[in-house]
């Protein structure tokens, strides 16, 4: 009898998770539809030129093989501190301490996961897909068909390998070194215009329709041996560590509560702490004096070298992207916003700090507004450096550089602000402030990010959408400066009025 409960359970709980899928599976489907009818009829896209087709036939396998080398590196980083999975921590201390296989007992959470980013990542490359074969040579279900299938072998193999790392317990040196190869293999493509590399084989499948020759073989080598490390990384899953396990479990079920809550800042100190990432006991270089401006410089200066790493890796990304939306479709122009977003929330760490601490805030000879808006100095002019290293990087990349740095020049200024300010609402929201308007505190919590996606767009698409010279795109990305600077005196004054209301119910 117990066998036939534990056995109709299962059941039970397969066909839930069946019709968890299928349910998400509808509602990304209506949300593509919308958003394919919305763009389509906002954009009217002309045909690429020779000479972009021939560009991208060329590099951007190996440019989309960096790419996701630099995500594995970063899944065989998490993998080696005992990601990807987050089970529960009773899971831990009871059914992976129980005599049963540890590899059936975490299968179900991994393909469940696994279920779950591949279905995003095929919605996203589809609705990409729909719009690059409008400008390049192939069909429709070429394009949809092959970066589909791209975006939804990108998660595998990140989770594979991830999974590997995990099971084999990797150091988190190997780990590093193991996705350095891959991503100097890639650059090494790029140089030598070859496609050894497998994350380049990835790259020849989401360029599959204007691919000849050899390619759509090496794109299909690319799949097998990314199943592959899926196949390595569940095969392994039960030498997955528990100690690892177990304080992963407890961090992650602080997360999703913190995030239920829409408490970003304890989900972004959690998150750093779920790294290990830890400050620096000694900063780069040790300025001098205690005012404002320099306390927020040292904090910068604590920076570890994987926090570096990853503001300049975002800087490249969105430079790249930025590019991809100029020669590609511009789709992609609505993701150098949020991924600036993501850098701002580290450089206005030191605004977050203050706000942990508002009775140490009042007993400073300062208004809370003046010491708010000292306190945004320092990220602004950090974000302005991360967004000239952004046009840096889309001149490298694309084949127009004085376009690239043109439009960088006219709008880093105001657009730095605008992030700053938006990583500040974010970092110094209160998540209890709504706590009887659930609705109100959700929208609190997206404005940002939607406002930070609206100012990453915006010079962008006014730019790729003004024809004629460089000149006429930089002239109209400097007319979107206006809309900008009303974005980032909006989120000042937001901040300013958020201080101020605190200080008054402090005192």
């Amino acid at each position: 009898m117990k066998a036939m409960r534990s056995a109709r359970r299962r059941r039970y709980v397969a066909r839930a998770d069946v019709m968890e899928v299928l349910y998400r599976v509808y509602l990304g489907a209506i949300a593509a539809v919308f958003i394919l009818a919305f763009l389509a009829g906002a954009l009217h896209e002309v045909p690429a030129d020779p000479g972009s087709v021939a560009g991208i036939r060329s590099d951007a396998p190996a440019i989309i093989g960096i790419a996701v080398a630099v995500v594995l590196l970063a899944g065989l980083r998490a993998g080696a501190r005992g990601g990807p999975l987050a089970i529960e921590a009773a899971e831990v201390r009871y059914t992976l301490l129980a005599p049963v296989s540890r590899r059936t007992a975490l299968r179900p959470a991994a393909l469940a996961q696994l279920r779950t980013a591949v279905l995003f990542g095929a919605i996203f490359g589809a609705v990409v897909g729909n719009f690059v074969f409008r400008r390049f040579p192939g069909t429709a279900v070429e394009w949809i068909g092959s970066l589909a299938a791209f975006g939804a072998l990108v998660p595998i193999a990140v989770l594979g390998a991830a999974l590997l790392a995990s099971g084999r317990r990797l150091r988190i040196g190997v780990a590093t070194a193991i996705g350095g190869a891959l991503v100097a293999w890639s650059v090494l493509d790029l140089a030598l215009g070859s496609n050894s590399s497998p994350t380049t084989m990835l790259g020849d499948l989401a360029t599959l329709p204007l691919q000849h020759g050899a390619s759509p073989g090496l794109a299909a080598l690319g799949a097998v041996l990314t199943l592959g490390v899926l196949a390595a990384g569940l095969l392994g899953i039960g030498g997955l560590a528990l100690e690892a396990a177990q304080r992963r479990a407890q961090l992650v079920a602080e997360m999703r509560f913190s995030a239920s809550v829409q408490d970003l800042r304890t989900v972004i100190l959690l998150r750093r702490q779920l790294a290990s990432e830890r400050p620096r006991r000694k900063p780069w270089i040790r300025l001098r004096g205690g005012s404002v401006w320099r306390r927020n410089w040292q904090s910068f200066l604590r920076w570890p070298v994987v926090r570096v790493v990853r503001v300049v890796l975002i800087a490249v990304a969105a430079g790249g992207v930025a590019v991809g939306g100029f020669d590609l479709t511009p789709v992609l122009f609505v993701l150098p916003g949020p991924l600036l977003f993501i850098a701002g929330l580290d450089l206005i760490e030191p605004l977050a700090q203050e706000s942990d601490h508002p009775t140490r805030r009042l007993l400073l000879p300062r208004g809370s507004a003046e010491l708010l808006r000292t306190h945004l100095t320092a990220p602004t002019v950090a974000m302005a450096v991360v967004l000239l290293l952004a046009a840096l990087a889309a001149a490298a990349i694309g084949g127009n550089p004085g376009l690239a740095l043109g439009v960088g020049v006219v709008v880093f200024l105001p657009l730095a602000v605008v992030l700053v300010c938006a990583a500040a609402v974010s970092a110094t929201n209160d998540p209890y402030e709504f706590a009887l308007n659930p609705q109100l505190a959700q929208t609190v919590s997206l404005a940002p990010i939607v406002v930070a996606l609206i100012a990453g767009f915006l010079p962008l698409f006014v730019a790729w959408k003004v024809e004629g010279g460089d000149g006429a795109p930089i002239s109209g990305a400097l007319g979107m400066d206006f809309v900008l600077i009303v974005l980032a005196l909006v989120g000042l004054a937001a901040l300013t009025l958020r201080f101020n209301k605190r200080e008054r119910e402090a005192q």
